[in-house]
């Protein structure tokens, strides 16, 4: 793993970028530039915030979050990587987002500030990750699957976005009505979404959709615009109040405080020997 000492020393930028540890051995990257600030956990290669300048933060974090190896963080965007749910005797959701990524490289410019961390493919799989993220009035991530091996290996993703809203009872996700989706909540069946999608309590669905989504925060007084590629569907999720008590790391008082809008490929995607898959994020405050 890459230490304070050696992460600034090749990657820090004055006033731009510069590194702290947030837990003991839990290095973080800090990103200021003149459009906006973020943080990303290099636990995970994952985004803890972003906030354009002059907005509320976009992305939301719990404040009761954990910090710690083999942890996932609570909040920000986790990377379900190389699957998305869970899998008999595996860490759920993958081990990218448990796992210490490595920064590779760093850019900064007029336009944004870039940052590239990689994931090596392990023993027990040949698959290798790539994770860009550009930090400017958009936020966007591009993750990069490959296949090192000389076998076609299939996988499945998602970039699990947490959005920072006033309160999700008064949110809605525009840009899903008439798509079919696989309602989890309860005994799992199949529907087809009328009109916008609100949350009146626990949430959790499966849109079969590539379509660009619009979170319109009423309280908050502000739309997100959520644009994506290389995604074949959209989680749409909040735990409600029963599940979201019991989570030991989400402040209770902060259930309401979030949506998450995951851009996903649920059923697999197969990449043959060499070859690369790419899924993109990117996202906007429209007002």
């Amino acid at each position: 793993m890459q230490t304070i000492e050696q992460l600034s020393e090749q990657y820090g930028i004055a006033n731009v970028i510069w590194f702290e540890d947030v837990a003991d051995g839990y290095p973080v990257v800090r990103i200021r530039n003149q459009h906006a600030e973020a943080s990303i956990a290099l636990h995970g290669a994952h985004l803890i915030d972003y906030r354009p300048d002059g907005e509320q933060p976009v992305i939301y974090t719990s404040s009761d979050a954990i910090y710690r190896e083999g942890k996932a963080i609570r909040g920000g965007i986790p990377v379900c990587w190389p699957w998305f749910g869970g899998r008999a005797g595996y860490p759920s959701h993958g081990y990218a987002r448990t796992s210490f990524w490595t920064l590779q490289e760093v850019e900064n410019n007029e336009e944004d500030t870039c940052l590239i961390f990689v994931l090596p493919a392990r023993e027990e799989s040949p698959l290798s990750a790539k994770l860009e993220f550009r930090i400017g009035k958009t936020l966007k991530l591009e993750l990069t699957t490959t296949n090192e091996g000389d076998t076609p290996q299939t996988y499945s993703e998602a970039l699990h976005s947490y959005f920072a809203v006033g309160d999700s009872r008064q949110t809605n996700i525009q840009g899903l009505d008439g798509t079919t989706y696989i309602d989890e909540v309860g005994e799992t069946t199949t529907r087809t979404q009328d009109g916008v999608v609100t949350f009146p309590g626990e949430v959790d669905r499966i849109y079969h959709s590539d379509a660009t989504v619009v979170i319109e925060d009423v309280s908050g007084q502000r739309r997100i615009e959520v644009a994506k590629t290389g995604s074949r569907d959209t989680v749409v999720w909040n735990p409600g109040l029963e599940k979201g008590e019991a989570m030991g790391d989400l402040c209770n008082e902060e259930i309401h405080r979030f949506v998450c809008a995951e851009s996903t490929n649920t059923k697999g995607i197969t990449v043959a020997p060499g070859e690369s898959h790419t899924l993109t994020l990117s996202v906007s405050v429209l007002g």
